[in-house]
């Protein structure tokens, strides 16, 4: 099956004087809106923390790490315990705290959590970031935090979790929820709409500039060219009416799979399906 390669998030309204200057720069240096829609494609938003995940933060310890492989301070949240060790991983624009549902249940029942907010994310220190960069810093956490025995992600934490599994990090098993990304040129494409400006060419361009930054293809990040590798003990959760990550990418990646197990939920979208109880004991019986 071939997915529906829907990737950002379209319901996401941009200001106009941000669109307006994109298309100034279009008509005055292609060069300059390239590198324009870069740094906004880069920059991730940080939503108000709601009441609800409060309790995460008490309940957790927190570190602040300096990180060889982004140079960036990023937060850890740690709640320790004998049992299994589980690294969790939220998507972009995300936060640790939103996964407050599944990890009271694991560390209830004994597991060892470990947390991360990504760069630019939650209360590591603001800036860009990119799937290149999130992919080295999962490496570097697996190596110098772990070995886990089980790294549970939501949406793009999902595939940056994948390249870092790819590049070699370990774990059991692996539980993906929302896979947001299927191929990364669609994803391009959909921002590039936002400011309606030439899809495919701008798509283009800022593919070669992220090749010239990071000495490799984008595209060599998209789940298709790697997913069929993956032997890891794999569940993923997905639901029907989810309209940012549509389920027709979860069904392609569980075909693609080797060891991969496929549950598609009603009602929850693309962020309340973590916080939902069935989910949560969902993942502590795979685990």
């Amino acid at each position: 099956m071939e997915p529906r390669k829907v990737s950002v998030a379209i319901h996401y309204k941009l200001p106009w004087f941000l669109t307006s200057f994109a298309r100034i720069l279009d008509f005055v240096s292609k060069g300059l809106a390239t590198r324009f829609l870069w740094r906004i494609f880069c920059r991730p938003i940080r939503f108000k923390v709601p009441s609800r995940e409060a309790e995460f933060y008490n309940k957790t310890e927190q570190e602040r790490i300096d990180t060889e492989s982004v140079s960036k301070k990023i937060m850890l949240y740690r709640i320790p315990n004998d049992g299994q060790r589980i690294l969790f991983v939220h998507g972009w624009n995300g936060r640790s705290s939103q996964f407050y549902k599944i990890i009271e249940l694991l560390s209830e029942n004994g597991y060892d959590i470990t947390a991360v907010d990504l760069p630019g994310h939650g209360r590591s220190s603001r800036s860009n970031t990119n799937l290149p960069e999130i992919t080295d810093l999962l490496s570097e956490i697996t190596k110098s935090r772990g070995p886990y025995d089980g790294i549970v992600c939501h949406s793009f934490g999902g595939v940056a979790a994948l390249n870092s599994v790819r590049r070699g990090a370990s774990c059991e098993k692996l539980v993906l929820i929302s896979p947001g990304i299927y191929e990364i040129k669609p994803m391009f494409k959909t921002f590039v709409g936002l400011f309606g400006l030439d899809e495919e060419y701008y798509a283009d361009r800022l593919f070669g500039l992220a090749e010239s930054l990071y000495g490799t293809n984008p595209g060599n990040y998209g789940l298709e060219r790697f997913s069929k590798q993956i032997d890891t003990e794999t569940l993923i959760i997905h639901c029907e009416d989810d309209k940012e990550a549509l389920k027709e990418i979860a069904i392609t990646l569980n075909g693609d799979m080797k060891n991969s197990t496929l549950h598609l939920t009603e009602g929850l979208g693309h962020r309340r399906i973590l916080r939902d109880e069935k989910v949560a004991e969902m993942v502590l019986n795979f685990l």
